[in-house]
This record gives structure tokens, sequence and C-alpha cells, in this order.
């Protein structure tokens, strides 16, 4: 049988513009749990940045970043310069070459924006970025059970989850609304990253859509160096 083909890792990279999705497949049981009840292999999400669009000194302008909720595990974001929980903007590749190498995720997948790109929308992404970075996960530790809460009231019942509190998939769905591409009708805690799937594939406004499925060829991420220790970490 024939297959779609993967990018390797620089080519899957260069392709990225700002405002485009990258999923992971989490290895972890937390994320297992989360791929079962929602039925999708993919339980993380988050948005790509080119940093030269933010215009952040220190950082190569053509870097790709990720914007995403994520725990304070390893990788530094580069808006605080501080290993963080929460809303954080980090370098996308570290991102998945230490995921790859703890083990954290097993496969990486990309949707490419459809839509034309205006100064407008990096302003908007700018004002999204700093009103929203100094939030927090709906939960601490690896006790999850509030994110699951904040979903489901969210999907059955419409039902906003506290201010100020993202996780993965709501911080894409909060960013897509202030952008004007995802209604507002539903509250953004009811997505998940499977809406952004092709299974399920989220209805955009103003004739946006996403692209295919672009898949990663994980056996062109490099292995981890011999002495590697994530940043975070004492041992």
């Amino acid at each position: 049988m024939l297959n779609r083909q993967p990018l390797p890792l620089p080519e899957f990279l260069a392709n990225l513009e700002t405002f485009d999705l990258v999923m992971m497949k989490g290895l972890l049981v937390t994320s297992q749990e989360a791929q079962s009840i929602t039925n999708s292999q993919w339980s993380h999400i988050g948005m790509v940045v080119i940093a030269g669009d933010l215009q952040i000194s220190g950082i190569d302008p053509a870097a790709r970043l990720y914007w995403e909720a994520n725990t304070a595990d390893t990788a530094n974001d580069v808006l605080s310069n501080t290993i963080k929980a929460g809303p954080q903007l980090v370098l996308l590749e570290d991102r998945i070459q230490h995921n790859f190498w703890v083990k954290f995720d097993g496969a990486y997948m990309a949707r490419k924006l459809m839509y034309n790109r205006t100064p407008d929308m990096i302003s908007t992404l700018k004002a999204v970025i700093d009103e929203a970075k100094n939030g927090t996960l709906p939960y601490s530790g690896k006790d999850q059970t509030a994110e699951l809460t904040n979903f489901l009231a969210g999907r059955f019942y419409n039902i906003a989850s506290t201010a100020g509190q993202y996780a993965c998939s709501q911080l894409v769905a909060h960013t897509y609304m202030a952008l004007g591409l995802l209604s507002q009708f539903y509250v953004s805690n009811s997505y998940v990253p499977a809406d952004f799937t092709e299974e399920v594939d989220v209805s955009l406004l103003k004739g946006a859509w996403l692209g295919r499925e672009i898949y990663l060829h994980t056996k062109t991420i490099a292995p981890a160096p011999p002495d590697y220790k994530p940043q975070g970490t004492t041992s």
C-alpha cells in the first residue's frame, strides 16, 4: 500500500508559517488516556509562530516557535527566558527533539492554515500572546482531572472555564477566535486536539481552512547527545 510521505525534520520545519498547527502523539499514560477519551491519536497541539513576525530580539528571525500551553518540563519560554507552566513560546525544534528523546511523544503532524496572512493578524497575535502569556494550566502536577472536567463542561453544556486558564487546544482555539477564524459561539474549552485533525476538521471562518495532514519522519530526528540533560533537571 502507498502511504503519505512524511517530511524530514528540516523540511517539516521550513514548510511551516505563523498560524499553522502542529500536533503530537503522546506516549505517557496521561496522554494515552486523553487519546482514548477523544478517540484520536493526538494528545497535544500548539500553533507555529515565525520568530521574525514577533521581532523577538536574540532569536533567529527564521526560527519556528511553538505557542503552546504545557507543563514546566524542559523547554525555555523565549518571552520570559524561564522554564514555566502554562502558555509559553518555545523553539519548536527543541520541543520536538526533547519530547522524542525522552519518549514523551512518538509522532508529529502539521496542518497549514490556508488563508492570506495580513499585518493585522500579527498585531492581533501579539496582543493575544501578551494577554495570555501569564495564564496558567487548569491543573497542576500530574492530576489532569480539571482539564477533563473543563472540556466536558464546555463540550456538552458550553460552559466556559475559569478565565486565564488554558489547556493546549483551548489556547489554540482562544487564539483562532481572537483572529476571527473560529466561531465564538462555542467556548474555547470545548475543543480538543482531535477537532483540528482531518477526522473532525473544525469549521473555520472567513473562507479559511486547514490543509491536509503533513507528517514528520521521526527517523530524521537526530539522536540525543550522550550527555543530554534536559533543562530544569538536576540529575
